[in-house]
């Protein structure tokens, strides 16, 4: 389809649906007209050509649309690409961590390819995250990979991490920042916000349910040896 074939109306309306799929905390609820949109959308080809069509001309691709709304990933080179680099307030090392713990997040959910087409809600703890992620600190430092390059990344991060302590207490009796319990916290926070996982406060304070968002994402990621590396640790906990 062109953009000269596009009915107004419907480029409109697609472009809304667009505009939802981009907007932190929009969620399609019944009777909103996120919802009236994103049902369309799986209804009707034409509509879904013309939301997929402008989607690629911004730069984004449609992953899918689950009970959470319209799922986009943005092309690396896009406007709307999501970088560790516009994490502007973290350093270098912060940076090198907090992407440690997005892949450990994924290989901890998600250890096997085949567990991506499951839409089983996933939950995680914090601590139990740390502990998975210092338990797989070895094979991380054993990457075998050129400077520069996304495992020697893997790598530096895992020195970084192995030498944070797990806990930092404040006067409050809250985590302090320079700890791995409260990086993680941070990511979750992140995730949270992007609409990738949500609080899971009723089963324990340190839970987080992560969402088909976060699930159609990681599908769409390509892999690194780091999360490879992540995965056979999680395949061995999970079978031991």
């Amino acid at each position: 389809m062109t953009l000269a074939q596009l009915d107004l109306t419907d480029a409109g309306s697609a472009s809304q649906l667009i505009g939802f799929g981009l907007t932190r905390g929009a969620r399609p609820v019944d009777g909103s007209d996120y919802r009236a949109l994103l049902d369309r959308y799986r209804t009707d080809l034409r509509f879904k050509d013309t939301v997929d069509t402008i989607a690629e001309g911004l730069g984004l691709e449609v992953l899918g649309t689950p009970r959470t709304g319209l799922v986009l990933a943005p092309d690396p080179t896009g406007p709307f690409a999501t970088r560790l680099a516009d994490l502007k307030t973290m350093d270098a090392e912060e940076k090198l961590v907090f992407g440690l713990i997005l892949v450990a997040l994924a290989a901890y959910a998600y250890p096997n390819e085949g567990d991506l087409d499951d839409p089983e809600t996933k939950l995680i703890d914090v601590v139990k995250v740390d502990d998975f992620i210092r338990g797989a600190i070895g094979g991380l430092a054993a990457i075998d990979a050129p400077d520069g390059s996304t495992g020697e990344r893997a790598r530096t991060a895992a020195d970084v991490y192995a030498d944070m302590p797990s806990l930092i207490p404040t006067q409050q009796g809250r985590r302090k920042l320079g700890c791995t319990l409260r990086a993680i916290e941070l990511v979750c926070g992140w995730l949270v916000e992007q609409g990738a996982a949500r609080e899971a406060k009723s089963l324990g304070p340190d839970t987080f349910q992560l969402t088909d968002r976060f699930r159609l994402l990681v599908g769409d990621s390509a892999g690194s040896e780091a999360l490879e590396v992540l995965r056979d640790a999680r395949q061995a906990e999970v079978s031991a």
